[in-house]
C-alpha cells in the first residue's frame, strides 16, 4: 500500500505527548539550518493525533509553518503497533488511551510511547518555504 503524503493545517493536528525541550531546540535549529523537513508526521486519519513527529512538529510551529507534511494511518488497523517506553505507566495501556489523553489535551509525558508503522513512509525533503504557505 501506498503512503500518501498530505500538507496539512499545523492548528489541526493534536498532540498526544510533549516535547522535550532540549530535543527540541536541536530539532529546531538543524530544521532552520538545513532549510528543510525530511520525514513526515504520522497522524491518526480520524481525529489528527500526532502519533509520530511531536517535535517536528513544535519546531515547524515555532518557525512559522502554517503546513506539516502528513501520512494518514487508520490507527485502529493492525499494521501500526504501539509500545511503552516508560515503564512506570500503566502496562495496559492500549492505542484508545493515546487518542482520548490527545483529545483531552492532556498529553503524556515526551517518549512514552513508540509507534511502529509498517512500511513507513519516506520523502524528499520538503523547503520550510512550501510549509509557510
Amino acid at each position: 500500500m501506498k503512503q500518501i503524503i498530505t500538507y496539512v493545517d499545523i492548528k489541526k493536528l493534536i498532540a498526544h505527548e510533549r516535547v522535550c525541550h532540549a530535543r527540541l531546540n536541536v530539532l529546531y535549529k538543524q530544521i532552520n539550518d538545513e532549510g528543510v523537513i525530511r520525514r513526515p508526521v504520522i497522524v491518526d486519519k480520524t481525529t489528527n493525533v500526532i502519533l509520530d513527529g511531536h517535535h517536528r512538529v513544535q519546531a515547524l510551529r515555532d518557525l512559522g509553518a502554517k503546513r506539516v507534511p502528513v501520512v494518514y494511518v487508520n490507527y485502529s488497523d493492525d499494521c501500526v503497533r504501539v509500545y511503552l517506553r516508560r515503564k512506570e505507566l500503566l502496562m495496559n495501556m492500549i492505542k484508545r488511551s493515546v487518542i482520548e489523553m490527545a483529545l483531552l489535551h492532556k498529553p503524556f509525558p515526551s517518549k512514552t510511547t513508540r509507534h511502529f508503522i509498517h512500511n513507513r513512509p519516506t520523502m524528499k525533503p520538503v523547503p520550510m518555504s512550501e510549509l509557510m504557505k
